[in-house]
């Protein structure tokens, strides 16, 4: 594995150099591909042509990952989506898988070329880390030298204040469909200064959604577990939230109330979300987190039947900066990934088909 670290203005974003042989793409995407098609896929133009490292009398073909966006589109199992989607990944609760969740999507997403965009709006910065941003900051000489780096990454606050353009605060990954804005201090600010403007509940609507639906197919808030007016902004304008529940008996307590708090919340400020529940940490060998999941998915409308899994290879995948599937693309792990990835585009989808859904103030 190979490490390149690119210098945007001060700030560096980190990214992993991976080549993909025939056999991990075969893998990675699915039984629709074998060797054969591939190999005639780029003998006809179809895909990118492959690198050749030989080895002896044997030649062998890869992939760099930054191609891997316009293989899966052909061959990969995710569809195009009818119209762009707006989605926010939210719950009251820490710990529990929001943002691996929300990374896995954006980042398999964005490995069949679905132009994603991720938004983070979450204070810890976790999705900004997993995309590859400062992944070095704790190993700063000097608090000095820490704090001119994190200070000279742009955001929302910066588009807010009309210093920076939308375009401007977008940085790009490795894949050339995955761009995202990430964190920065100045988000409670931001919360501050919103709360007091007309509107307030449709800013980040008007001003960043309705702008990055014109460039991406597909826009993933990650959001804080604290119900603040930014989060107010992105139910607002999100056209599906995605809540995950932790298969645990604190979880299980507490999504009542929150489901009720939702509904409310819709009820109140006419937004049309449409609310996808996601059981996560969900440990088979206990029979009370199996038992959980198993009411999560009997008595929660919207709730999916696959799970995630309580496992360290999620984390381990983004401390890498990958996917699960990329990760370990024949375990069992990156296969149920899989699987609730198919069933949670299948809801979104459904949700694409549908006329645009507009808020009204």
């Amino acid at each position: 594995m190979f490490f390149l670290t690119v210098q945007q203005k001060t700030y560096t974003i980190f990214f992993h150099m991976q080549t993909y042989g025939v056999k991990k793409i075969i893998d990675l995407f699915g039984s629709t591909i074998n060797r054969s098609t591939l190999l005639k896929a780029e003998a006809q133009g179809q895909i990118p042509t492959s690198q050749r490292t030989k080895t002896g009398a044997i030649s062998k073909r890869s992939w760099l990952v930054e191609d891997l966006p316009k293989i899966g589109e052909r061959y990969g199992f995710l569809k195009p989506l009818d119209r762009p989607i707006a989605i926010s990944v939210f719950t009251t609760k820490g710990g529990v898988l929001k943002t691996t969740l929300a990374f896995n999507i954006a980042r398999v997403a964005a490995l069949h070329n679905i132009k994603t965009c991720i938004v983070g709006l979450d204070l810890q910065g976790d999705i900004s880390r997993a995309l590859g941003l400062h992944p070095n900051l704790e190993d700063a000489d000097t608090l000095e030298a820490a704090f001119e780096v994190v200070s000279n990454v742009s955001g929302l606050y910066d588009v807010y204040k009309r210093s920076r353009s939308l375009d401007e605060v977008l940085l790009q990954t490795d894949l050339p469909s995955l761009s995202f804005i990430p964190e920065t201090p100045e988000l409670v600010q931001l919360e501050q200064l919103i709360s007091v403007s007309n509107r307030r509940e449709y800013w980040l609507q008007e001003h960043v959604l309705t702008p990055l639906k014109r460039k991406f197919d597909l826009i993933i808030m990650d959001c804080s577990p604290n119900w603040n007016r930014l989060i107010t902004n992105a139910l607002v304008g999100s056209d599906v939230l995605i809540s995950p529940l932790e298969c645990r008996i604190n979880n299980y307590n507490n999504c009542t109330v929150f489901r009720a708090f939702l509904e409310n919340f819709q009820t109140e400020v006419k937004a049309q979300f449409e609310t996808i529940f996601v059981p996560t940490r969900l440990n088979s060998t206990k029979k009370l987190s199996a038992e959980i999941r198993n009411w999560y998915i009997t008595n929660i409308p919207g709730c999916t039947h696959n799970a995630i899994r309580e496992t360290g290879h999620g984390e381990d995948a983004v401390s890498l900066k990958i996917s699960l599937p990329e990760h370990l693309p024949t375990s069992l792990f990156a296969q149920e990934i899989r699987e609730l990835l198919l069933e949670l585009w299948s809801r979104i989808g459904e949700v694409a088909k549908r006329n645009p859904i507009t808020t009204e103030s």
